[in-house]
């Protein structure tokens, strides 16, 4: 199944102690990069939240920002951190003595100084709070497949016509193929005959170039791979696994049989399909680099 790795999921839920709000983005990534924003007090989620992400995705960079509020008021708490206080009193009286400053420390200064007031870092009840965030991140991690879904079809269904394309083009490629050589044949006598040598004097060595010639140009065995390939490539589109990396992998090769092709088939009609194909490739290649 051709999933993309562009896409954005929300979930929430209430119970009777907290409230959760999961958010999950995502864009395209060669492995599986999963990022995290959660609040101080709830850090102890992490592996949690990151092995039931790696369970369902395979690729893509991840960002993951939760909320949590705790459903009664009582539980919200500040706490203060002594220790941080005395060394903002201690450094800046030792500022004040040495520059001989008049102005005496008071609660406005202590209180614009950083983390000496913050929320209170309780101790959490893992499975209390597990069972509420577990709803919330599977329903995040639902919406976000299926927005990557719809946009993975939609990708596969303009792969496929891509590839449909490239199969036109190489059917052009087989019936081509054969008139090279002949052509070949004509240009060799054409010249012969303008050089004023007798084409006939010496039939069995024409023959002989000829069939050279054709040894040298011949692409049946890359026409036979390229369709193989194209064959190959339906068969992804069709899979319910990750698809992504193996159909990179495959257009390397449907680009490999393509250069050949361009650069043993001395034609310049030949010429002209193959960069119709290679333009073909470079776009299902822009395609399948935001699949999964």
């Amino acid at each position: 199944m051709a999933l993309s790795m562009t896409g954005f999921g929300r979930g929430e839920y209430s119970s009777p102690f907290y409230k959760v709000k999961i958010e999950i983005r995502s864009v395209n990534h060669r492995y599986l990069d999963l990022s995290f924003r959660i609040p101080r007090a709830y850090q102890i989620l992490e592996d949690k939240l990151r092995t039931v992400l790696n369970e369902s995705l395979a690729r893509g960079k991840v960002d993951i920002t939760v909320a949590i509020q705790p459903a009664l008021e009582s539980e919200k708490k500040v706490e203060v951190d002594w220790g941080l206080a005395d060394g903002y009193v201690a450094a800046l009286n030792a500022i004040k003595e040495r520059y001989g400053l008049a102005d005496e420390l008071s609660l406005g200064s202590l209180q614009i100084m950083p983390d000496i007031i913050k929320p209170a870092e309780n101790e959490q009840d893992l499975e209390v709070l597990w069972d509420a965030v577990q709803p919330a991140l599977m329903e995040a991690i639902e919406t976000l497949l299926a927005t990557r879904k719809r946009e993975g079809s939609a990708m596969a269904a303009d792969v496929a016509n891509r590839l449909a394309t490239i199969t036109e083009l190489t059917k052009q490629v087989a019936e081509r193929a054969p008139a090279v050589t002949e052509s070949y044949r004509n240009r060799l006598e054409k010249r012969l005959a303008e050089l004023d040598l007798d084409v006939m004097a010496d039939p069995a060595r024409i023959a002989t170039e000829i069939a050279l010639y054709a040894d040298r140009t011949n692409i049946d065995e890359e026409i036979t791979r390229l369709q193989s390939h194209l064959v190959q490539g339906r068969d992804l589109l069709k899979s319910t696994d990750s698809i992504g990396r193996r159909f990179d992998f495959l257009l390397q090769e449907l680009n490999r049989e393509a250069n050949t092709i361009g650069s043993k088939a001395n034609d310049l009609a030949l010429s002209n399909i193959v960069i119709e194909v290679k333009s073909e490739l470079e776009k299902i290649r822009e395609q399948i680099q935001n699949i999964e």
